[in-house]
């Protein structure tokens, strides 16, 4: 037999109302007296909940970008702070700590590669002739 969920529909106006001025949705649970895991399941079953904590995260961040901004200016406060806040707070969105490359040749094609083939013998070479790359058609 299940416990029964601590769940209540007022934590949705809570959550937002919790994470408006930074603070984590772990923080959220503890001030709630639930574990994290608790949180995330909430998310999966109750729709109106997960829309909820978006919207606090979209909140959150907005406090850090204004947290970060007005330290800028001011040049006072702890920078560190602000930059670990933003990069985890909204680590799957415009401030995550990550960088992607791609690397293309002319036009955007592939990029060609010579291969030194001056100390292999004529059967080495024969081989290596017959070897069909992705990018032959």
């Amino acid at each position: 037999m299940a416990r029964p969920t601590k769940y209540d529909p007022a934590h949705c106006d809570a959550v937002v109302e919790h994470m408006r001025d930074g603070a984590s949705l772990t923080s959220f649970a503890a001030s709630i007296d639930v574990a994290r895991s608790t949180i995330n399941e909430w998310m999966g079953a109750q729709a109106e909940f997960s829309e909820a904590v978006s919207r606090a995260k979209a909140k959150c961040l907005a406090w850090w970008e204004k947290t970060n901004r007005e330290l800028a200016a001011s040049g006072k406060g702890n920078a560190t702070a602000c930059v670990f806040g933003l990069t985890n707070m909204a680590a799957d969105g415009e401030w995550r700590n990550k960088q992607e490359h791609e690397h293309s040749g002319p036009g955007g094609g592939p990029i060609k590669s010579a291969v030194d083939v001056s100390g292999l013998d004529p059967e080495q070479l024969k081989a290596l002739a017959s070897v069909r790359l992705p990018t032959d058609r």
